[in-house]
């Protein structure tokens, strides 16, 4: 209960670093330390009090992406916290980050900003919210964006990583499309499959990677042992290969 009361305190933290750093620092940098600091109290109290925390921040950063000013800044500070990944195009980017909600799930945020044709700054939430109730992998920490071209049009492969407890966790392939003017899920593009998850033991690690020459994305190989509770490692990696316009498993 007295951390619980706690929390009024450090929300209005939130509040006082604005207004003090506002009046000490350019515009610019005013906004990448203003999301940073907001972070790194996040980070830096315990469970409960993320708990209360999280929300403001992620409301906070949300409406900042809103803002196109926002797209061209780099956030070197921030990105000390958070993942912020960008297209080589420069034309996508991704944010993501763990809004601590205690156990050993990770409620993982992420969140897409683009730039439509028309060269509107738009963003779009990529995890549901709803992972715990429908299991879907889809609440990741994006680690790396590749810009693919197929017919001279542009589409985006998004690598993530997340892990839902029981000494599990996932790596998660989603390719997304930019088209009027909106960024949109390609729900068949891995042998008619919407994305690869890949789940293992953590002991494991899954090393889910594109290679950008090659047109290949590759990750290790786990098979299920049932009678055992615990995922098995093979020898051999699975090799998708960019064919056309999608990615077919190599056999």
């Amino acid at each position: 209960m007295k951390k619980m009361k706690q929390a009024p305190f450090l929300i209005m933290l939130l509040f006082a670093f604005a207004s003090n750093s506002y009046g000490q620092e350019s515009e610019s940098n005013f906004t990448d330390d203003y999301y940073s600091s907001n972070f790194e109290i996040l980070y830096s109290v315990d469970t409960e009090m993320a708990y209360c925390i999280a929300p403001i921040v992620e409301e906070r950063l949300v409406s900042e992406l809103a803002d196109t000013t926002s797209f061209y800044n780099p956030f070197k500070k921030l990105s000390e916290y958070i993942s912020i990944e960008t297209s080589s195009d420069s034309l996508v980017k991704t944010y993501s980050w763990d809004r601590i909600s205690g156990g050993t799930w990770h409620d993982n945020a992420s969140y897409i900003q683009f730039k439509t044709k028309s060269g509107k700054i738009k963003y779009k939430r990529l995890d549901s919210g709803n992972e715990r109730e429908t299991g879907e992998p889809t609440d990741v920490i994006i680690y790396d964006i590749h810009n693919i071209k197929i017919k001279d049009e542009s589409y985006y492969l998004l690598l993530g990583w997340g892990t839902h407890g029981a000494g599990l966790h996932h790596s998660l392939a989603r390719v997304y499309k930019i088209k009027d003017e909106e960024v949109v899920l390609c729900d068949s593009f891995f042998d008619g499959n919407k994305y690869i998850q890949v789940y293992t033991n953590r002991i494991f690690k899954i090393d889910l990677m594109y290679n950008s020459e090659t047109k290949t994305l590759s990750h290790n190989h786990f098979e299920y042992d049932a009678s055992a509770g615990f995922y098995k490692p093979k020898e051999d990696k699975k090799i998708w290969l960019l064919e056309n316009d999608k990615f077919v498993l190599q056999k």
